[in-house]
């Protein structure tokens, strides 16, 4: 099956940027009728590229041998999709806008949110089976001009909507909605109703897209000529340890993974042969990307100085060079308009902090990471790999892929997301993958010594992904409970009470209390407070509390990494105060203390 790339991009940019409501901004509303037919013609033009000339080609025989690795990995991973969202991370500003979206329509028609798998799993089968049929039948795609005007009225008419009944700011204030590119969003939102809102459902969509990072990386060894023996090869990638936490995690960063080994596999493919081909797919997963996050930005500008280097090297192929600096004018068209608004509003900017380049200590933090998060004997296996790859193995397509990944590296060691794992995978591409390179070499050359060369280089990775004690910025099976609070008893128990419009005041920074009400049918139902002034205290939360008559005030009483407030003091001077407990929850010795008002004691 073939699917044509540029009604692909057409329907991305449509939904990102025209029916996800960008365009809602704090302007007048005559500039923002501008802006929302900017990014009609944006749509439009996306149609008309020369992404045409392109497909994108659906071979599940690919697939054929993989399935019993693949199903291995989701088991490895299942125990950790099953564990609460921790506090004090990203995954509830992930994890929580589509459940609560949601939770909030399944309150509006009546329905129990629990039953939402009921509805969306045979509707999701209805249209698959429709898409089926209709490509059997060799249905044609409707005509380029009817799709733009059909685009252009439903923008109109969402924006006729916004003006008349406010309808766009329902989705979310313009803060949240550029916080984030939306494509994460609408991908989260078909897990829930296709898994239901659990816990699991998120992070299956982050298994998801490492395995197809994982399915170009081996074609990445098979274009590096490697004797690939695939299933072992993938579990390589598959439990890689840094890899292995971005599948258990419901954070956005396996996805980023995915989008930055596509381009990059297309890029080098492109550079090798100077196919235009090759060079329009990777313009096109470097867009796509941009609607997932905005970290393809590196991706995009290290591709220039790659192709002027091509132009200088390989004088012969300079139109195909050529080629390659205009597709690249795609991605560009696409991804920076949400960039700019967002920095230009103050919403999400590049925290730029190039000193951190001249400071040896935080230039070279992201490779102390390394040897943190996956250990000495991981760390030495990467080493060498890498040194063995420069010995041995030099080439066009190694140099391109050090470069790569080595200049993402050095951009994100100049922001403010140094020495944060997640931020830093998209540079774990080039040693992982050199490190499988040199298992296929060893594979190919000792035959006799396979089964234990496998055996003990997948257990070594399983057991520091997994089972490793205390690694840094990672859950493993000895720590998945830091951090870990009971919002999800806590919902439970308010739920439990059979109280409409409570009002919850919650104070705390990052918490994924908002996924957990929504799992639990309450959102829309109570109020939920969970503002925390700068300067906190007993006093501050008493006050606040008189002030918005709240029923209940939620603290948690356990020492947070990140946080300087000892809530647990504030809660015992909120007793002497005139607050009784309703209930203490604790989930690994992570409590959460429910007062309610009562005698001073």
């Amino acid at each position: 099956m073939r699917l044509p790339l540029h009604w692909v991009l057409f329907l991305l940019t449509a939904v990102s940027y025209v029916l996800y409501p960008v365009w809602n901004l704090p302007f007048h509303p005559a500039a923002q009728w501008v802006l929302l037919n900017l990014f009609i013609l944006l749509a439009a033009g996306a149609l008309y590229s020369p992404l045409s000339e392109v497909s994108l080609d659906l071979d599940t025989t690919e697939l054929k041998d993989l399935w019993p690795a693949l199903l291995l990995g989701a088991a490895v991973c299942l125990p950790f999709w099953l564990t609460p969202l921790p506090t004090g991370s990203d995954d509830q500003s992930h994890a929580g806008p589509a459940a609560w979206v949601l939770a909030r329509a399944a309150a509006a028609a009546g329905l129990d949110i629990r039953l939402l798998p009921l509805l969306g799993l045979p509707a999701a089968g209805l249209l698959a089976w429709g898409a089926w049929r209709l490509i059997k039948k060799g249905v044609a795609l409707p005509d380029r001009d009817t799709a733009v005007v059909a685009l252009a009225a439903a923008g109109n008419l969402w924006f006729l909507a916004e003006r008349f009944f406010g309808a766009a700011g329902a989705v979310g204030r313009w803060e949240t909605v550029l916080r984030y590119p939306p494509l994460s969003k609408f991908l989260y939102l078909g897990a829930y109703l296709l898994l239901g809102v659990n816990e699991a459902a998120p992070r299956a969509v982050q298994f998801l897209f490492l395995a197809l990072a994982a399915l170009y990386l081996l074609r990445l060894l098979k274009l590096f000529k490697a004797e690939v023996p695939a299933r072992p090869a993938l579990l390589l990638f598959l439990f890689f340890p840094t890899f292995f936490n971005l599948a258990v995690s419901a954070e956005l960063e396996a996805g980023t993974v995915f989008f930055f080994t596509a381009a990059i596999y297309h890029f080098i493919r492109a550079a090798r042969d100077g196919a235009r081909e090759q060079f329009l797919k990777c313009a096109f997963w470097t867009a796509a990307g941009f609607f997932y996050k905005q970290l393809p930005l590196g991706l995009l500008l290290s591709f220039v100085p790659a192709l002027g280097a091509l132009w200088l090297l390989r004088p012969e192929r300079r139109q195909a060079w050529t080629d390659g600096l205009k597709a690249l004018l795609i991605p560009a068209a696409i991804g920076l308009p949400f960039i700019l608004l967002s920095a230009a509003l103050g919403v999400r900017d590049a925290a730029l902090r190039l000193g951190n380049l001249l400071d040896f200590r935080l230039a070279t933090l992201n490779l102390l990471n390394i040897y943190q998060t996956a250990g000495a004997a991981v760390t030495a296996l990467l080493a060498a790999a890498t040194a063995w790859a420069l010995l041995r193995r030099r080439s066009q397509e190694l140099w391109l892929l050090l470069y790569l990944t080595g200049v993402y590296y050095v951009m994100i060691s100049g922001t403010g997301a140094a020495g944060y794992i997640r931020h830093s995978q998209p540079f774990y591409l080039a040693p992982v993958f050199l490190l499988a390179l040199a298992a296929c070499a060893a594979h190919a050359a000792a035959p006799r010594l396979r089964l234990p060369l496998w055996g003990g280089l997948l257990g070594l990775l399983l057991y520091q992904a997994a089972l490793a004690p205390a690694p840094y910025q990672r859950k493993t099976a000895r720590n998945f409970r830091e951090n870990a609070f009971p919002y999800g008893e806590a919902a439970q128990y308010l739920k439990g009470l059979g109280r409409p419009g409570l009002k919850i005041y919650a104070p705390m920074e990052v918490e994924p209390s908002h996924f957990y009400l929504a799992k639990h049918g309450l959102a829309g139902k109570l109020t939920w407070d969970r503002g925390l002034p700068p300067e906190f205290s007993a006093a501050a939360a008493a006050e606040r509390f008189k002030a918005g008559g709240y029923d209940f005030l939620l603290l948690p009483c356990s020492p947070f990494s990140g946080l300087n407030t000892d809530f647990a003091a504030v809660a015992e001077e909120l007793k002497g105060r005139g607050f009784a407990e309703e209930k203490l929850f604790d989930y690994g010795g992570n409590r959460l203390l429910l007062l309610k008002p009562g005698r001073p004691g």
